[in-house]
C-alpha cells in the first residue's frame, strides 16, 4: 500500500471519529423521565370509594408537599413555583393557593386538577422549634392554646352538633376563596372531587368537605393523615351519614391524634386505618393504646411508610418520597412527657369528679 494510501485512510479514521466526538459532545442532553410521570392521570382511582392504596400515597404526597417548609423554599410565592414545578410532571395542569391568617387561623391549601380529578390539600401545621418542625409545639401552641377546647354550635348539621372551634375558623376564614376556587376547577368536563390534609390541614378537611356538600358540590373522597379529633358524638353521627366511607390514616400512636383529650367529649369522625412500628397495616382499626408520641408525627414519616406499604408495581410508578429530614430526632421528649402526663392528670381528675 502506497504512503499516500495509508496517510488518507489515516486522515478518513481522524475525520469520522471528530465527527463523533462532536456529535456526542453537541448532541442536547436527553431529558431525564420523570418518576411518576402523569400519575395523577393515569394512576390515580378518581373513581374509587373507600380505601385505595395507590390513592393513599398520592394524597398524602400532596398533603406532604403542601408544606412550605418540606420544599425548602423562603416564601409563598416561591412555594407556589415549586409546587407547580413538582406536580405538572405529575399530571397536574391547574393550580390555585389559598393563604389566609385572621386572628389565630393560619390557614394554607393548594387547589389543583386535571381533565379527570381536582384535589383540595389543606397545609398543617409550621409550628417549630429551634427553626426545626416540633408536632409537640404544635401540640401546645396550636390545640391547647391558640385553639382551646371551645366547641361551636353548628345547627345546620345537627341538633347538638358541636366541633372544634378553632378547626372550624380554620376552615370558615378561607372558605369563600375554596368555594370560588373548586368551582372553577370542577366546571367543564366531570371531575371527582378528593380533599385530604396532614394534621391541621387534617382536622379542616373534613369541615370544609361538609361546608361544600352544603353547597351542593359532590365529594368523592376524604383521606387525612395525623389529624386531631373534630366534634362531638352528634356531629360524628350526622358526619359519618353523609360520609360513610372517610379514610383517616395514623403511624405509631401519633401524638395529636390523641387531641383533644377524649374526656373533654371529642370524637374522631371515622375508624383509624393503623400503621404500626413494624410496618404493618390494619384498615379500619381501633385506637392503639399506649402514651402518645411525637416522633410518629411528622409528614415525611408518613409518606415514607404508606411508600413501603405499595407492592413493586406501584412504585414503579409514582414518585419516591424525598430524602427523610431526621424527622426521628424532632420530638421534644420533655413536651412529650408533659402531654402525656397532662393527659393522665386529666383523666383522673375527671375520675375523682364523677365519684
Amino acid at each position: 500500500m502506497s504512503t499516500q494510501n495509508k496517510s488518507n485512510k489515516v486522515w478518513l479514521k481522524f475525520l469520522l471519529l471528530s465527527l463523533a466526538l462532536g456529535l456526542f459532545v453537541s448532541a442536547p442532553a436527553m431529558a431525564q423521565p420523570v418518576l411518576g410521570a402523569d400519575c395523577y392521570s393515569r394512576i390515580f382511582e378518581e373513581k374509587a370509594v373507600g380505601h385505595s392504596l395507590v390513592n393513599t400515597y398520592l394524597l398524602m404526597y400532596a398533603a406532604h408537599n403542601v408544606y412550605e417548609n418540606r420544599i425548602d423554599v423562603a416564601n409563598f410565592l416561591e412555594f407556589k413555583k415549586r409546587f407547580k414545578e413538582i406536580f405538572e410532571p405529575l399530571g397536574i395542569d391547574r393550580f390555585d393557593f389559598i393563604d389566609v391568617r385572621d386572628k389565630t387561623a393560619d390557614t394554607q391549601a393548594v387547589v389543583m386538577s386535571n381533565d379527570k380529578l381536582v384535589i383540595v390539600a389543606f397545609r398543617g401545621s409550621e409550628s417549630s422549634k429551634n427553626k426545626k418542625f416540633s408536632p409537640t409545639k404544635f401540640a401546645y401552641d396550636w390545640i391547647l392554646t391558640d385553639f382551646n377546647f371551645f366547641k361551636k354550635r353548628i345547627l345546620w348539621w345537627g341538633w347538638g352538633v358541636k366541633v372544634h372551634r378553632g378547626l372550624y375558623s380554620a376552615m370558615e376564614v378561607a372558605y369563600d376563596d375554596l368555594k370560588k376556587y373548586v368551582d372553577s376547577h370542577m366546571a367543564g368536563t366531570p371531575k371527582r372531587l378528593w380533599i385530604t390534609g396532614h394534621s391541621l390541614g387534617a382536622g379542616i378537611a373534613p369541615l370544609a368537605a361538609s361546608r361544600l356538600v352544603d353547597d351542593g358540590l359532590s365529594v368523592q373522597g376524604i383521606y387525612t393523615f395525623a389529624g386531631p379529633r373534630i366534634g362531638n358524638d352528634e356531629f360524628v353521627k350526622a358526619f359519618r351519614k353523609r360520609f360513610p366511607d372517610m379514610q383517616r390514616w395514623v403511624f405509631d400512636n401519633d401524638l395529636v391524634t390523641k387531641l383533644p383529650f377524649k374526656i373533654m367529649k371529642f370524637q374522631h369522625c371515622a375508624p383509624p386505618n393503623n400503621i404500626y412500628a413494624d410496618g404493618k397495616m390494619v384498615l379500619a382499626d381501633g385506637e392503639m393504646l399506649g402514651p402518645g408520641k411525637a416522633r410518629s408525627h411528622a409528614p415525611g414519616i408518613y409518606l415514607q411508610k404508606i411508600y413501603d406499604l405499595l407492592p413493586l408495581d406501584l412504585k414503579a410508578v409514582v414518585p419516591a418520597p424525598p430524602g427523610l429530614v431526621n424527622d426521628a430526632g424532632i420530638a421534644d421528649s420533655e413536651l412529650e412527657r408533659e402531654f402525656n402526663n397532662t393527659e393522665q392528670k386529666t383523666e383522673a381528675d375527671s375520675d375523682s369528679t364523677d365519684k
